[in-house]
């Protein structure tokens, strides 16, 4: 029994063993990214940190204010998904202590790396509370636009604040 874990031993050894003549030829070795081996295809996490302000086309895809903004509002309800390189944000089922017969779900979207009205989508999803079962799901327009305003005002304030 002893002589079979030594067998054992041995072959996971000598798999873990490198052959250098079977890997690929490489022309020029960069720096491991992130993502790839290669720094130039890869997501380097020393470009996200230490982000070259001449460089536009950064890691961050969608506008900061927006970003910040959005997570402060949508912080009423428990987040689920947040996505800050592809501009997501969904909440959990939020039931308003005061409206206790109606819940609401946030979908936010952030679409532009600038601060403009049409860099953000809200979507406020509702349901409501009939006898003992929550009602279909719908889309409160109305309500969406209140909150998509929101977010754009705190984002220009927080903007603001930050040239002075």
């Amino acid at each position: 029994m002893k002589y079979l874990q030594i067998i054992f031993i041995l072959l996971i050894v000598s798999n873990c063993s490198t052959f250098s003549d079977l890997e690929a030829p490489v022309e020029e070795k960069g720096s491991p990214g992130l993502f790839s081996k290669d720094s130039k295809k890869g997501l380097s996490l020393g470009d996200m940190i230490f982000d070259d302000q001449n460089n536009q086309s950064s890691s961050f895809y969608v506008n900061a204010y927006l970003w910040r903004a959005s997570l402060e509002v949508a912080s009423i309800a428990p987040l689920i998904s947040t996505d800050a390189f592809g501009g997501t944000i969904i909440s959990d089922w939020y039931i308003h202590p005061k409206t206790k017969n109606k819940k609401i779900k946030l979908a936010i979207f952030i679409k532009s790396q600038e601060l403009r009205s049409n860099g953000i989508s809200v979507k406020v999803y509702v349901q409501e509370l009939e006898g003992k079962d929550w009602s279909e799901t719908t889309i409160d327009r109305n309500l969406s636009l209140k909150i998509e305003e929101i977010i754009l005002n705190k984002a220009r304030n927080m903007r603001l604040n930050t040239k002075k």
